[in-house]
């Protein structure tokens, strides 16, 4: 198994840590690709672009009540569909802190957007893009261009006179059939839940589970997949040395990096006194921490409940700028209310669910020899 391991002990809050930069993976969401601009007007401007800022395109999907993040590589179009239009009365509150509102003279335009993405895996979703800037740098110069949420014009404006990109094409952008990620579990308890940290764009999925012994992930964008499973009785996890492509050329890890960032990590604010860096991989330039966490109880259905405990299993991820560690961003892999007299989980640990690439099926067996395939971690407790 590759990485670094660590014996776990006690984690105590000593103060808090500001995250650092945002991770490689996120710095280099400007990375520029062609595209083909078209304008509510009707005009047309084209040329190399690229997302202006440190967050990729953000999507709340309709389907999933969640956010996602696509780099534009993953992109074969986006289109801003009209949701709600029309012509609205200013407005104020009439006292702080109350709800009644006093109208004002006038109107202004106001439209709704829902954003659609077709992707290079053939599939489209459809959501709520959190608001981004992107550059379109062409023959003509750069020009900004808006994907947004909302747009609210002026009182001396009507909606003919508000101008909004209405499609953007990329295309080099090729639609290949996109493939899978699925699996099924033996001898290991009944399978509750599957997630996929996607290692690219640094977000989590959830997976499909079908009569308790197996799990789908349906049609994934290209690139690899740690994925984590949990069952009745196990947490089956990977955690690979996968790193985003921009941060591919970091240093690899050496022997001091887990210490020091052991020194970091209690100082993270978080709602947790007890947690455990379990295991690290990656690169100095992207590192990514296996974290257990656990705290004593839960409020659940207007009640305590005795003898439970709350625990996660999370990825941290870490760079390196001389001579600090700076965490990034947290991925919540595993989120479990543990009742009491529930029976604890044992943590393993196989090659076979870091770095996954779509296409692949899996099938995890407990039989199989446990010092080849899996390595046991930790009791869940």
């Amino acid at each position: 198994m590759r990485g670094i391991f660590v014996s776990w002990g006690p984690g105590i809050i000593c103060g808090a840590l500001a995250f650092g930069p945002m991770s490689l993976a996120v710095r280099a969401a400007g990375a520029g690709v062609p595209a083909l601009a078209v304008f509510s007007d009707g005009t047309v401007a084209e040329g190399e672009a690229r997302v202006i800022g440190s967050r990729p395109l953000t999507v709340v999907l309709l389907d999933e009540k969640r956010q996602r993040m696509f780099t534009l590589a993953d992109l074969v179009s986006v289109e801003q569909l009209v949701e709600q239009a029309g012509m609205e009365r200013p407005w104020t509150f009439k006292e702080a802190g109350r709800p009644e509102k006093v109208y004002l003279e006038g109107e202004y335009p106001l439209v709704n957007f829902l954003t659609r993405l077709t992707l290079i895996n053939g599939s489209v979703v459809t959501g709520h893009v959190i608001s981004a800037a992107l550059e379109l740098k062409g023959p003509a110069g750069k020009r900004k261009i808006f994907l947004q949420r909302q747009l609210k014009g002026t009182k001396s404006e009507t909606l003919n006179d508000l101008v909004y990109l209405r499609t953007l094409r990329m295309p080099a952008a090729a639609i290949a059939d996109g493939l899978p990620i699925s699996g099924r579990v033996d001898g290991f308890g009944t399978v509750l839940s599957a997630t996929a940290l996607d290692t690219a764009r640094g977000h989590v999925l959830f997976a499909r589970v079908i009569d308790g012994a197996r799990f789908d992930f349906g049609t994934l964008l290209p690139g690899r997949y740690d994925l984590c499973v949990l069952t009745d009785t196990h947490a089956l996890t990977g955690l690979s040395d996968a790193v985003p492509p921009e941060a591919g050329q970091g240093a690899p890890l050496q022997a001091g990096d887990l210490a020091a960032i052991n020194k970091k990590f209690p100082l993270a604010d978080d709602f947790f006194s007890d947690r455990w860096i379990l295991r690290l991989g990656g690169n100095r330039a992207f590192a990514k921490a296996l974290v257990y966490k656990r705290r004593a109880d839960y409020y659940e259905a207007a009640r305590w409940t005795p003898g439970g405990f709350l625990w996660h299993l999370e990825v941290w991820t870490w760079h390196f700028a001389d001579p600090d560690w700076k965490v990034d961003r947290r991925h919540i892999l595993i989120r479990h209310k543990q009742k009491g007299g529930e029976r604890n989980r044992t943590l393993l640990l196989s090659e076979r669910l870091g770095a996954v690439s779509p296409g692949t099926q899996l099938h995890l067996q407990a039989k199989e020899a446990p010092d080849a395939t899996w390595h046991a971690v930790r009791t869940l407790d």
